[in-house]
């Protein structure tokens, strides 16, 4: 039978081994709330104008990492803690646990960058799932943001995987608002104010539709002349539009010219070359 003493003794390691452990518990849970309300607070205070659903996605995949992170330093911190209160001596365990995390940072060192690209990434907010983007050899419809990859859909039904790291510039086509920009090629005889009109007659048309109206952030603006060509005068209109809304703008722009320029007897040019003999 164990004396009073020795009860006293062996009851006073567990109960700091629990005391630990509890801590350790609570301290996840009460940080993992706190966590996720204030990634939630900020980016609602930071993007109230951001599309919600990109908005949830960044916030969920912040607080995922946020999570993990947070339960492993607790277990690692509660770990070393119970060794201690057991009465092990830290100093061997600390040095191989330092070796052995060495060794697996260097091999894990492209891991660690495509993770800190993808939070990076999340926090600033340079693209989310929706998005178009080009990002130098790929380009499309964002479908996925992992703190590891960035899944692409190209136009053709490729599906590019890119790790984060190797994500060196982002080219966002959806964002705040964009931008179709329209040359059209007039021939030289024809008249510059009735090329004009006609124009306007098609930024009407544009104008006057349910549908192009709402894609619309303003009335598109005719330029003038950006250059002359060996066959033709090019004559540029900018249409600010919403987002990812600008290739739909610029098909019913250019369907809308044509059905003006064919009523107004204005042409598209055909290549010309004049040949003088001596």
């Amino acid at each position: 039978m164990f004396s009073a003493e020795e009860l006293a003794n062996l009851g006073k390691p567990l109960i700091q081994l629990l005391s630990v452990w509890v801590s350790a518990i609570v301290l996840v849970f009460v940080t993992r709330r706190s966590l996720r309300s204030g990634i939630k607070r900020a980016l609602l205070d930071r993007d109230k104008a951001a599309d919600s659903t990109r908005r949830i996605q960044r916030g969920e995949a912040l607080i995922s990492v946020g999570n993990s992170s947070v339960l492993v330093i607790a277990v690692v911190v509660a770990a070393i803690m119970s060794l201690g209160v057991i009465g092990l001596d830290l100093t061997p365990l600390v040095a191989s646990v330092g070796v052995f995390g060495l060794a697996i940072g260097l091999g894990a060192q492209r891991l660690v960058q495509d993770f800190i690209s993808g939070i990076l990434m999340l926090i600033e907010d340079q693209f989310g799932v929706g998005d178009i983007i080009d990002v130098g050899e790929a380009a499309g419809l964002v479908e996925t943001v992992s703190l590891r990859t960035t899944r692409i859909r190209a136009l053709n039904g490729t599906l590019w995987h890119i790790p984060n790291s190797e994500i060196r510039r982002v080219g966002n086509m959806s964002q705040q608002w964009a931008r179709a920009v329209v040359d059209l090629s007039v021939s030289y005889e024809s008249k510059y104010d009735d090329v004009v009109k006609s124009i306007d007659s098609a930024i009407d048309i544009l104008m006057e539709n349910e549908e192009t109206m709402a894609a619309l952030v303003e009335r598109p603006t005719v330029l003038g002349i950006e250059r002359f060509a060996g066959s033709s005068v090019d004559i540029r209109v900018l249409l600010m539009t919403k987002p990812a809304n600008q290739w739909m703008i610029a098909r019913e722009f250019r369907k809308a010219v044509k059905l003006c320029f064919d009523r107004d007897k204005i042409e598209f040019p055909f290549p010309q070359l004049t040949i003088s003999q001596k």
